[in-house]
């Protein structure tokens, strides 16, 4: 027994030297890093670093904002029809002054001019799906047979390439077709296509917007109105002439959709500035009796291009006679490059007037 045990310990020992050894020459172990000395950012050597990530890519055209240095603000001595005006603006788009402006801010009853951002949102989505293009089939729906004002009578039996519907927003302010696309877009959802607006309104900065619906047929009380600004019209306007088949839609002046039915239809604009008034390529009119008849337009002349909007007007034709004359004396004013990318200048700094007219945003 005692030889045995002596035997055991032996090979016990020699199998446990050679544990050892295949672990340290098979299986070393690695030895653990150091960390380094963090040294403060002035003794590092930057040449030594990897270079700068670069800035996310910005998609689409980056605005300046609008430079309110210079713009004559409240009613206008040289129109003396701008105090029918409850709110307006007139901007030279090339330089970013304003050259106009009464309550340019302030949060007022914009009608059909809502179509804009519907529209705006709509061509925004088409960019970002690739399974949905401007010949889609739309099928109506229920809900947007039953969509008054201003309509193309759609009908539930009926299906129509989404281009045919954005041309009936755009040209003849359809609200049926406005309410179809956003209920397309929304996924069923009118409701979230509003959000999506009102989110979208948010992120462009557009002062004192706030929307219900995505067709600007007023609410049961003036609070549910869709509300923007002369200048946040003006923001989106000037988007829309960045996206080739909007301008397109915005400056047709009559259309024919139901082709090849036994019913064609025709749409025919409502702004009559188009071809009445040189230069004038969109943008949207629109009417409720809380918001009076408003409109905003976009024009170019000779290179230069001009955004005007304005509000509260008893009738169209004392709208449209404003803005022709209001546009007229735009170019008649010597184009001044902005002096600075500030939009306006800090309270206190100018006169009252203009100091007032900056604090008439919507608080959020």
């Amino acid at each position: 027994m005692k030889k045995f045990l002596i035997t055991f310990s032996i090979v016990a020992i020699v199998i446990g030297a050679h544990v050892v050894l295949l672990r340290h020459f098979i299986f070393p172990v690695k030895k653990q890093p150091v960390a380094e000395e963090v040294k403060p950012a002035d003794q590092i050597d930057q040449s030594k670093l990897p270079p700068p990530l670069p800035p996310p890519e910005i998609k689409g055209p980056v605005f300046k904002p609008y430079n309110y240095r210079g713009a004559l603000i409240g009613d206008l001595p040289a129109i003396p029809d701008s105090k029918t005006a409850t709110a307006g603006i007139l901007i030279d788009l090339g330089t970013r002054q304003v050259l106009w402006a009464k309550n340019p801010r302030k949060a007022v009853a914009i009608a059909s001019m809502t179509k804009m951002l519907t529209e705006f949102i709509v061509f925004e989505e088409l960019d970002k799906k690739k399974d949905v293009t401007l010949q889609t089939p739309i099928q109506v729906t229920v809900a947007a047979s039953k969509i008054g004002g201003s309509q193309i009578y759609l009908d539930p039996k009926e299906t129509f390439p989404l281009e045919d519907l954005l041309k009936a927003v755009m040209i003849s302010s359809a609200n049926d077709a406005a309410y179809l696309v956003a209920e397309h877009f929304g996924n069923g959802d009118v409701n979230a296509f509003v959000e999506k607006m009102n989110s979208r309104a948010q992120e462009l900065k557009l002062p004192g917007a706030k929307f219900y619906n995505p067709h600007g047929l007023p609410g049961d009380t003036s609070a549910e109105d869709n509300m923007c600004s002369a200048e946040g019209c003006s923001m989106l306007a000037e988007r829309l002439l960045e996206i080739p088949k909007a301008a397109e839609f915005a400056r047709t002046k009559a259309a024919t959709i139901r082709e090849n039915t036994a019913k064609p239809f025709t749409l025919f604009t409502h702004n009559h500035l188009l071809g009445a008034v040189s230069g004038v390529n969109g943008m949207k009119t629109g009417f409720i009796k809380r918001s009076g008849f408003c409109i905003t337009v976009t024009c170019e002349r000779g290179g230069r291009k001009m955004a005007a909007c304005v509000t509260g007007f008893p009738d169209r034709k004392g709208r449209d006679a404003f803005v022709a004359k209001l546009l007229e004396w735009g170019y008649k004013q010597k184009p001044v490059q902005a002096k600075s990318d500030e939009p306006a200048p800090q309270p206190g700094n100018e006169d009252k007037n203009l100091e007032d007219l900056l604090n008439q945003v919507v608080p959020k």
